[in-house]
């Protein structure tokens, strides 16, 4: 009797338990890759369990089915045909990742998304905290006095923080949170961190997100001028290396900036020589000096060729041009909903926030993706992937999950 109470008490809470651990698996990233997949993988169990012991047979599922089944589809295609599969499994094994499409869209509600925020919030000013801290004490793990934080790498602390950057400040702007004031202070925290990681990729795809945001919130004449004075004062203030380094973007001549033209090059030489299926998942740094006419350039310091530093490039030089525009498509259908969404929900409001973060990190991610293969990074893809599903956890077809606190409350 005992026993038999005991599943129906689980039974009952399958549905909340999910959510709880989705919300780990999708904050945790920007502080531990490992930690957050331990949750993913929970939750997907949970997600199972909810399947076999409550019967549950319909599921939601954003309007997005066809494009990501399409690369999906065309990725698979590409690893069937490539000479070395064995070396292709990594892209592979990266689609469990998308599970958390599934599991938001069906497990959030809008209170939900408003808590998952404000979790995926707390972690990211933890790891600009630690990052900081490397700054001033670069014995804590900088690598070549590039800040990391608790990633292995600049660009992917870079990354992720951008994202939770923008969808932090579209919370700012787009709801009304108790202590705006210190809503502010943190976006500005975050925001000089994500100055002081040096990468310009996320510097142009920030400022973006930030004058779009802003031209969003308050479309007037004023907002232009105001930012404009307002952009022109950070570069005066900036210290010399900043402001060096910011003047770099525009040098032909700079290393990072040279090898990327030459490896862009390589690139498009193996799209017009692999048009349907691409060199091979995993295979263009194997490659690459099959296209490229100096081997030399190997030691040559900012020369990483490893992968085309530009995501559509990457799938079309990868995987064919027919799975770099089925990413494409689904970039852009999902920016469109969100774009949608965002147009009709009322201002102040958690849903708008939410479609605000959805789109500005689309935004991000993909312009940030001209310099850099950011979605290939796990990390910035899981942050990715919850900030682009929330929107469709809003959706007509979906309402609040019984018991859940208002909106107003989670806010």
């Amino acid at each position: 009797m005992a026993a038999s109470a005991g599943m129906q008490w689980f039974k009952s809470r399958i549905d909340p338990i999910v959510f709880g651990l989705t919300t780990l698996a999708v904050a945790f990233p920007v502080i531990s890759i490992a930690v957050s997949q331990i949750f993913l993988g929970l939750a997907i169990l949970g997600f199972l369990l909810d399947c076999l012991l409550n019967r549950r047979k319909r599921f939601h599922f954003p309007p997005i089915k066809l494009p990501l089944l399409l690369f999906v589809g065309t990725t698979l295609a590409s690893w069937a045909v490539s000479p070395e599969p064995e070396i292709g499994l990594p892209p592979i094994y990266k689609f469990w990742l998308f599970a958390i499409i599934l599991l938001v869209a069906n497990y959030f509600s809008g209170a939900r998304a408003g808590l998952a925020f404000q979790a995926l919030f707390a972690t990211g000013l933890v790891a600009a905290g630690f990052a900081l801290a490397q700054y001033v004490a670069p014995s804590l793990g900088s690598v070549h006095g590039r800040l990391t934080g608790f990633m292995g790498h600049w660009m992917t602390l870079s990354g992720g923080l951008m994202l939770v950057f923008l969808a932090m400040l579209g919370y700012l702007l787009f709801t009304a949170p108790k202590r705006r004031t210190l809503w502010t202070l943190a976006v500005c925290f975050l925001g000089v961190t994500l100055l002081l990681t040096l990468t310009r990729s996320v510097w142009i795809a920030s400022l973006a997100g930030l004058l779009v945001a802003a031209w969003l919130r308050f479309p007037t004449l004023k907002t232009v001028l105001v930012s404009g004075a307002g952009i022109l004062i950070l570069v005066v203030c900036l210290p010399d290396s900043l402001q060096q380094r910011l003047a770099s973007i525009w040098d032909p001549a700079h290393p990072s900036n040279a090898a990327r033209l030459e490896i862009w090059k390589t690139g498009v030489q193996m799209v017009q020589a692999n048009p349907w299926f691409g060199v091979g998942p995993q295979r263009v740094s194997e490659v690459f000096f099959d296209y490229h006419p100096d081997p030399g350039a190997r030691q040559r310091g900012g020369f990483f060729w490893i992968h085309m530093h530009n995501n559509l490039l990457q799938f079309a030089a990868e995987r064919g041009i027919p799975c770099a525009l089925a990413w494409l498509w689904l970039i852009l259908r999902m920016g469109r909903d969100h774009w949608r969404g965002f147009r009709r929900a009322s201002l102040p409001s958690l849903e708008k926030s939410v479609h605000a973060g959805g789109f500005l990190g689309l935004l991000g991610l993909f312009l940030a993706g001209l310099f850099e293969f950011n979605f290939g990074d796990s990390e910035v893809l899981m942050v990715f992937l919850f900030l682009v599903s929330a929107p469709y956890a809003l959706g007509p077809t979906k309402g609040d999950a019984a018991g859940d606190p208002e909106p107003a409350e989670a806010a």
